[in-house]
């Protein structure tokens, strides 16, 4: 690109060429555009560095850019309505299929045409070492993406150049902010004024600031700087180019709030509870004040749930929420933690006088049935309650200690208040100490995991087995998964333990394959695994860490999982699907309706609950019932695994009925990974036999 020469008597253009020539060679901008068949016919050199396509290789070309389909309808649409797009942060597709996080700017170029501005906004790059484009048309795309590009003399302290866009970001015109030196001034916040000098930022500096439209109005702004310096070395100008992000701060904002934010009951979330419980701990230790932490359970909801529905039941959710909400206005903050638990935190208490002043008065406002959908619905109450620092100064352990005292007003008949320092009941301290003794259980490498084998029904060949936790503890002995996975599940341990459980069994599983044994290892995961937005991504992970192959991990899901989240677990089988990966459904035929849910994702196989043999052989109707489950997973293109198998007799039963699989006493107990995999290779040649760990 070619400067024009600065003519006689043009003041400014010594300085709009230094512009020209600092954006040429400085500015993170790509440019690029496509005509209303979708086909590349602008790309710029730094679009090519950037997203990685040479000009002679896309232009002409369908556009292979658009992270998603349907994104180049979707920008014609939104453009012919609205004129442009402003600074969004959008994701572009690179030749090599990686992801270009970027600020986008877009407007139409007539007959149906798009052209893009984008930057990436990385502080240290040369995106434009060799632009070829003219001055007129860098600063055409400079206005119509209001990007504001100016230009500050460091020696005179006054603005010498701003472009037309720094009108619409700030309500002057350009030569408003250039013949008046002070004017500029009156938009920026005092710190920033103080920290401008250009001596004091270095170069390709980025900073975000609020500044003050001329209408009174806030404006959020994107700031790039560039000093410039003379001969000896002194700071002469100070360039920039600046980019109003107003709309993206308001955007993340109620991110923010949304994310702290729980969308039934509009209350404050878990998340929020906890930042703002350490916040206001901080807050009484320095101020010598006592706060309290409540714990509310609604005894009944469960009930209420099951009997009417989950619409009805979120309804519920909805007047519980704003009966809290009323009777404590003005004295305590109300949080829903999930479910229906809901949590308190009330500060600045004189001690438990207040606590039990603030208790009645929700006791008192739950006599009353809540009005739902017409219904009236009873609702009993049970609080517990831990007070700083009198029962803790510990954050974690106050919620803890809050929770301990919930279960003892529960255990006492419910509808109650109980302070942690009444809560002295053996059962409850049990629960303490085994929420103590949980945590501690993986830096002691007291978990551990057996494989339950499975076989194959019409073959006898040993074809896999399903992962099963134990823990041996020091102070408990062997304490059965049934009793500490639903404390695990309810004080947030799950998902660690789950993890390190997937983690182990793939372990495990690859090193089978590398002793030549191909089989197939099953998990069960849990709710707050699968609630984990990375939880499919860790999966991958742990195949990955294990170098094993997908098809030899099987994920187990619990029916009561599936009839409850249907939607969330079929989108999770899609995915999982994708990766190479399985679920089966375990307990399938228990108490729980989940035909309909099937239907709603990619599933392998059903577990069939042992209550489903307890009657096996006897029966000619109850072994037609077990055919037509079987017929019907097969119908559904999934296998049938049949749990607890304890005799010959329900073994001649799956194979008259087809299932496929089963694992139970019958055939093997579990066995430790080492123990099985020996036992493995001493019956392969007696595929068939009844040889067992």
């Amino acid at each position: 690109m070619h400067s024009r020469a600065p003519q006689s008597g043009d003041e400014n253009g010594l300085h709009t060429r230094s512009s020209e020539d600092w954006l040429v060679r400085e500015a993170p901008l790509a440019v690029f555009g496509v005509d209303a068949d979708n086909r590349v016919n602008l790309w710029s050199a730094p679009a090519a560095r950037m997203l990685g396509w040479d000009e002679d290789e896309i232009v002409g070309q369908r556009a292979p850019f658009w992270w998603k389909e349907g994104d180049f309808e979707r920008y014609q649409g939104e453009i012919q309505r609205n004129g442009c797009v402003n600074g969004r942060l959008v994701r572009w597709r690179t030749k090599d299929g990686g992801a270009l996080r970027s600020e986008t700017w877009a407007w139409s170029a007539g007959a149906g045409g798009l052209v893009f501005v984008v930057t990436d906004q990385v502080g240290e790059t040369e995106m434009y070492a060799e632009v070829e484009q003219s001055r007129s048309v860098i600063e055409r795309i400079a206005e119509a993406a209001e990007i504001c590009l100016f230009v500050y003399d460091a020696v005179s302290k006054r603005l010498v150049y701003a472009s037309k866009a720094c009108q619409a970001m700030s309500g002057y015109a350009c030569d408003e902010l250039v013949n008046h030196p002070d004017l500029w001034r009156s938009l920026l916040p005092g710190e920033v004024l103080n920290t401008a000098e250009p001596a004091q930022i270095p170069n390709n500096s980025r900073s975000e600031y609020r500044i003050r439209h001329r209408d009174g109005s806030e404006r959020w702004v994107a700031v790039h700087l560039y000093p410039r310096h003379d001969a000896e070395g002194r700071p002469r100008y100070l360039e920039g180019l600046a980019m109003d992000i107003t709309d993206r701060k308001h955007h993340q904002v109620e991110l923010q709030r949304l994310a702290f934010t729980d969308a039934l009951t509009q209350l404050p979330n878990r998340q929020q509870f906890e930042q703002d419980l350490r916040e206001a701990v901080m807050r009484a230790e320095r101020r010598g004040e006592k706060l309290a932490v409540f714990l509310f359970d609604f005894d009944g909801f469960k009930y209420v749930n099951d009997t009417f529905g989950h619409q009805f039941g979120d309804a519920t959710l909805k007047a519980i929420a704003e009966r809290l909400r009323e009777t404590l206005r003005g004295r305590a903050k109300v949080y829903r933690m999930g479910g229906d638990e809901f949590t308190v935190i009330q500060a600045g208490i004189g001690g438990e006088a207040d606590v039990r002043d603030t208790a009645g008065r929700c006791l008192e406002a739950f006599h009353e049935p809540l009005r739902v959908m017409g219904e009236s619905v009873p609702m009993g109450i049970s609080i517990g309650a831990a007070i700083y620092p009198d029962h803790s100064r510990d954050v974690d352990a106050l919620l803890r200690y809050a929770d301990i005292a919930m279960y003892a007003a529960k255990e006492q008949g419910g509808h109650r208040l109980c302070l942690y320092s009444e809560s002295g009941d053996s059962a409850i301290q049990n629960r303490l100490l085994l929420h103590n003794a949980l945590p501690k259980a993986f830096d002691r490498g007291e978990f551990s995991l057996d494989y339950q084998p499975i076989f194959d029904v019409r073959r006898g060949r040993f074809v896999g087995a399903e992962a099963l936790l134990r823990w041996n503890s020091p102070e408990f002995g062997f304490v059965p998964p049934a009793v500490f996975v639903p404390f695990a599940e309810q004080w947030g341990l799950m998902q660690r333990i789950g993890t390190w459980v997937l983690e182990t069994a793939c372990r495990t599983a690859a090193e089978w394959q590398r002793q030549n044994l191909p089989l197939r290892v099953s998990v069960n995961v849990s709710f707050s695994q699968l609630a984990d937005p990375h939880f499919v991504e860790g999966v991958a992970q742990a195949l990955r860490q294990a170098e094993l192959s997908p098809r030899h991990l099987q994920l187990e899901v619990h029916a009561s999982l599936l009839a409850q989240y249907a939607e969330l677990i079929g989108d999770l089988a899609v995915q999982l699907d994708r990766v190479g990966v399985s679920i089966a459904i375990d307990d399938f035929g228990h108490g729980e309706a989940v035909l309909a849910a099937l239907s709603a994702g990619s599933y392998d196989a059903i577990k069939l609950h042992p209550s489903l043999l307890t009657m096996a052989p006897e029966g000619e109707r109850h072994e037609r019932l077990m055919a037509g489950v079987v017929r019907l997973a097969h119908d559904l293109g999934m296998r049938t695994i049949a749990e607890g198998v304890e005799r010959r007799e329900q073994e001649l039963l799956l194979a008259r009925t087809g299932c496929d699989e089963m694992q139970g006493f019958w055939k093997a107990r579990p066995a430790s990974a080492q123990d099985l995999a020996a036992w493995c290779r001493q019956a392969a040649p007696r595929d068939g036999d009844d040889a067992r760990p």
